[in-house]
């Protein structure tokens, strides 16, 4: 009895399979035909699939801009805050020096609904000299997904149910290979949903801060190279007056002891005075 509610669970399975693109398990068709003739030309298309009316507007959304400013990892931080300001984050920065030009990058998370409040902050930051945003919806994408997960969901729970009465060890072994296969589709299909819904919830917002190659002029060298001296002198002078303290408290300890040292010596060389002159 189990094993024939297995093959028709197989044909329902088979049929999921061809309309969610489901990978059919080897050799089912055979069972199909012997136990169940006719079960395999059963479609449940129309019950797994989401009706039109159901669909969600699902968008993606993605923009890309570059920002000519006099200091670009400034503005980089600028719009970094600006971002955790409205909710989002920061999926990646970086600051690099390209022919001697500084440029920053930063790709933002933006929360949808704060998506185009961001975008327009760029102004402030600068002239915004290039710019793109692109929209996707993938409401019908999210809807298949979704009805494909609940029918491996069903049968995920069928064959468990099948697994817990099983009268054999082969038709146990059968189940829960099966219900293996199935519960790797079902994680599959979740880390896709999973995946979609984040790009939904969260926009991506790549930004490029540059500056204009005509107005930009390097640092001087010899400028650099003067500063970096003033800087050193200036950390010896204020290590100097922190250790000065300790400087005299030593040089009076040295001074202490030479005295000692030279009284010492003047003691021995007396007696030796005296023992050297000739008596009268």
């Amino acid at each position: 009895m189990v094993g024939l509610m297995m093959v028709g669970l197989l044909t329902l399975t088979a049929c999921g399979a061809d309309s969610f693109d489901i990978p059919d398990l080897p050799g089912s068709g055979g069972m199909v035909a012997e136990y169940a003739p006719g079960l395999a030309d059963t479609d449940i298309e129309d019950r797994a699939a989401a009706p039109d009316s159901e669909v969600r507007e699902e968008v993606i959304t993605t923009g890309t801009a570059t920002v000519s400013t006099d200091d670009p990892a400034a503005a980089a931080a600028d719009f970094s805050a600006t971002v955790r300001e409205h909710g989002g984050r920061i999926a990646d920065s970086e600051t690099s020096t390209r022919n001697d030009l500084p440029r920053a990058t930063v790709t933002a998370r933006v929360p949808a609904a704060e998506f185009q409040t961001v975008l327009d902050s760029l102004a402030d930051r600068g002239e915004v000299v290039a710019q793109s945003t692109t929209s996707t919806d993938v409401g019908q994408e999210k809807a298949d997904l979704e009805a494909r997960q609940r029918a491996l969901q069903a049968s995920i729970d069928r064959l468990s149910e099948l697994m817990a009465g099983a009268d054999s060890v082969e038709d146990l072994l059968r189940a829960e290979e099966m219900l293996t296969q199935r519960q790797a589709e079902l994680d599959s299909l979740t880390g896709q949903l999973d995946w979609l819904s984040d790009r939904v919830a969260l926009s991506t917002l790549t930004v490029t801060f540059t500056v204009d190659d005509d107005g930009y002029r390097p640092p001087n060298v010899f400028e650099q190279a003067w500063e970096t001296f003033l800087f050193s002198l200036q950390s010896v002078i204020i290590v100097f007056m922190g250790l000065l303290p300790w400087l005299v408290v030593i040089a009076a300890i040295a001074a202490a002891v030479l005295a000692l040292v030279r009284r010492r010596r003047r003691r021995r060389t007396r007696p030796d005075r005296e023992e050297g002159q000739p008596e009268e």
